[in-house]
C-alpha cells in the first residue's frame, strides 16, 4: 500500500473480494496506494461496495483501528422531517448504503461490536471539524451533494495512517442550480497534483447491479436526467 501499515494477528477469516469489472480491480488497487481518493460513478457500479469491502478486510486485518463514515445529509426529493433518536440513529438512514455491505461482509454480531467499540463510528459533517482521523479508513458517500466549504473541511481531517475516500454520482446533485463542486475539486487535483490521490470514474457500461438498473440509469442519463 505505500503507507507501511502494520498486519496484526486476528481470528477472523479473510473478507474476499473479486471484482467484476476492470474499474473496480483498478479502484482496490487504489485503494492500497493513496491517502486521498475521489470515486465517481452512476448507480450500480460498485463504488460504495468495493470501497466499504477494502475497509472492512483492513478492520480485520488489524491494518486500521476504526472505519469512519459520513454522508451529506441531503434527502432526495422530499423529507420526511426530523427523526427521533440519538446521533447514530439519526445518520443511520443516510448511512445505510454503506452499513448494509459492511454487516454483510463483518458479520452482523461483529458489526455492533465494533460499533459498540467505536471501531466503526457515523460522524455528522457538521461536526467534522477540529477533528483528526489516524490509523481510520474514512468513507464520505454521496460527495456529489457537498459544498466546496464541507469538501475542505473533510478533506483536511486526514491524520496518520488514514486513508479518506469520497463516492459520488454527479448525475444525482440535488443542490442548488444542479451544482456539482466535487468536479471543481477533482480538477483541482488534476491541477496540483497533490501526492498519494487518485480518481477513478466509472462509466455506463460498468454497472453490475442488474440489467434493468443498467437499462434504466441509460435511459435517465440519454434523456438528460
Amino acid at each position: 500500500m505505500g503507507k507501511s501499515l502494520k498486519i496484526k494477528h486476528h481470528p477472523r477469516p479473510e473478507i474476499d473480494y473479486a471484482p467484476k469489472t476492470q474499474v473496480q480491480a483498478e479502484l482496490f488497487h487504489d485503494l492500497e496506494h493513496n491517502h486521498l481518493l475521489v470515486v465517481l460513478g452512476h448507480a450500480g457500479t460498485g463504488k460504495t461496495f468495493t470501497c466499504c469491502v477494502k475497509a472492512a478486510q483492513w478492520l480485520v486485518r488489524g491494518c486500521i483501528d476504526q472505519i469512519i463514515l459520513a454522508r451529506a445529509n441531503v434527502p432526495t426529493g422530499r423529507s420526511l422531517g426530523a427523526i427521533p433518536g440519538t446521533l447514530q440513529e439519526k445518520l443511520e438512514p443516510w448511512t445505510l448504503p454503506m452499513t448494509d455491505v459492511l454487516k454483510q461482509k463483518l458479520g452482523a454480531s461483529f458489526y455492533e461490536y465494533c460499533v459498540s467499540k467505536e471501531r466503526i463510528q457515523t460522524v455528522a459533517l457538521e461536526t467534522i471539524r477540529g477533528r483528526s482521523f489516524d490509523n481510520a479508513f474514512i468513507l464520505v458517500d454521496e460527495c456529489q451533494q457537498l459544498t466546496m466549504d464541507e469538501i475542505k473541511a473533510i478533506s483536511t481531517r486526514v491524520g496518520e495512517n488514514s486513508v479518506l475516500v469520497f463516492m459520488g454520482d454527479p448525475q444525482q446533485s440535488d443542490l442548488k442550480n444542479k451544482a456539482t463542486p466535487i468536479l471543481d475539486y477533482i480538477n483541482l487535483i488534476k491541477t496540483y497534483k497533490p501526492n498519494n490521490t487518485s480518481v477513478i470514474e466509472f462509466d455506463l457500461e460498468d454497472i453490475v447491479r442488474s440489467d434493468i438498473c443498467a437499462d434504466m440509469v441509460r435511459m435517465f442519463y440519454k434523456a438528460g436526467y
